[in-house]
């Protein structure tokens, strides 16, 4: 059978099953998978330490980097799990994994302004849950919108889109996103755009745990252009699984006419509060990408 038919196969073998495991087995289960992804992957766990190695600086030690990157792939593979269950769970079940939900008023506020928002997010604990909170919160009375990388096999991408969609989440694909954004956004929706990598390598360098690193700009343009709110929201993955939703209040933006300069320094911003909340728990940023200038073309020694 052809990879891409196996692929596929697995994946909506993934999305039956995950949703009949019980949940404390389910998390058990995608950890030890988390391990298996860990021992098997080189290249991502190079990656992920290159990362560390900015995010941690004289902190930095061989040991302490293999726990935390151990500890970084189980979280990925937990959110894999959320993923494969997410279409099935009630308002009463997404309510139920969260242990805490702090500035919904932030949203609120910005919702009463009568235009959309530009919501940020890193890969950070289980990141989904921010869009998926959104989405529930708002009982789908405003459109939540969020560009991806198009996903293979097209059939793996068209089911996610599908999930994603029973959530009250529409999912566009980044290569063709631009002006559909810009639609839904001036249609009063809330973007969930990243705020740590840049795929397209469009974006500022800017200084980053004290290094130059490319980062994206996209919320941080649209707020500007469109006058819009723009919102970061941060969430961790706890010990027993649940989440703790941190959203914070909007930015305050320079708006002085020269678009590139003010983006410039929104992205600056951002980077603040991204460089807050992972010194503080690395282990919850789950990016297996390279994101410092100087480690694209450098191997960890």
């Amino acid at each position: 059978m052809h990879l891409d038919s196996l692929i596929v196969l697995g994946y909506r073998f993934a999305v039956w099953a995950a949703p009949r495991l019980p949940q404390r087995f389910g998390f058990w289960l995608f950890a030890r998978l988390g391990d298996l992804a860990y021992l098997l992957s080189a290249d991502g766990r190079a990656n992920y330490q290159k990362n560390l190695r900015h995010v941690l600086g004289e902190n930095y030690s061989q040991a302490k980097a293999k726990r935390i990157t151990r500890k970084a792939y189980q979280n990925s593979l937990k959110n894999y799990f959320d993923l494969f269950r997410g279409h099935a769970l009630n308002e009463a079940q997404v309510y139920a994994q969260l242990e805490s939900v702090e500035g919904l008023e932030h949203l609120d506020n910005a919702i009463a302004l009568g235009k959309g928002i530009a919501g940020g997010s890193a890969h950070f604990g289980n990141f989904n849950m921010f869009v998926h909170l959104t989405a529930v919160h708002l009982h789908k009375k405003h459109e939540v919108v969020v560009p991806v990388e198009r996903l293979k096999p097209d059939a793996v991408h068209e089911i996610v889109t599908r999930q994603r969609a029973a959530q009250g989440i529409e999912l566009v694909p980044a290569d063709a996103a631009g002006r559909v954004l810009l639609k839904k956004l001036r249609a009063g929706a809330i973007l969930g755009l990243a705020i740590d990598l840049d795929p397209t390598r469009t974006g500022p360098i800017v200084n980053f745990f004290g290094a130059p690193a490319q980062l994206p700009d996209g919320a941080a343009v649209l707020a500007i252009k469109f006058n819009v709110p723009l919102i970061l929201a941060f969430n961790r993955r706890l010990e027993n699984n649940k989440c703790a939703v941190v959203i914070e209040p909007p930015l305050e933006l320079e708006r002085t006419g020269d678009l590139q300069k003010d983006s410039r320094a929104a992205v600056e911003k951002i980077v603040a509060r991204m460089e807050h909340w992972i010194r503080n728990e690395p282990e919850q940023w789950i990016l297996f990408s390279p994101v410092w200038q100087e480690d694209t073309n450098k191997d960890v020694q």
